[in-house]
């Protein structure tokens, strides 16, 4: 057997020898992607492939021309168009929009009251760490700005 002082010196010098030999399986294969990608045969793959892309392109192309130009494509167009039309001068339609026009307007303004709480607390915060208590009550809106918003518009075509 081995003396067991020669052991942990064996050790150390496998370990070395296993980084060395990482290092050169490392610098192996990375010579061997670049002799690879610069041989004729990955040159002649690529331009294979450039050339296959571009003919797939072309037929896309082609193939987008003839849907556009097809007159059952234009005829289902235009039914899609007339059901749309249909649909914005339905009464159902004029209250969801109006109905969503309210509810975003509601959010707003709570958006805006929780936006003024939160400054006025920031401004009355002394930086000793501690936040005020909160009432549990919306601050008045006197003497702050209201939310600055455009005015809501019908989504109509007719008023394009």
């Amino acid at each position: 057997m081995s003396n067991p002082e020669e052991q942990p010196n064996q050790g150390q010098q496998q370990s070395g020898d296993l980084g060395t030999e990482l290092r050169e399986l490392g610098q192996q294969i990375e010579q061997a992607i670049r002799s690879a990608l610069s041989s004729d045969k990955a040159k002649q793959i690529q331009s294979d492939v450039s050339s296959g892309m571009k003919e797939i392109g072309t037929q896309v192309q082609q193939a987008v021309r003839a849907i556009q130009e097809s007159p059952q494509l234009q005829n289902l167009a235009d039914r899609g168009q007339q059901a749309v039309e249909r649909a914005r001068e339905s009464k159902a339609a004029q209250d969801l929009q109006e109905a969503l026009a309210r509810g975003i307007s509601q959010l707003n303004e709570q958006l805006a009251t929780f936006a003024a709480r939160m400054r006025a607390e920031n401004a009355g915060d002394s930086g000793a760490g501690t936040t005020p208590p909160t009432t549990g009550t919306t601050p008045p809106t006197t003497g702050t700005t209201p939310p600055t918003t455009g005015e809501t518009t019908r989504l109509d075509i007719e008023q394009e």
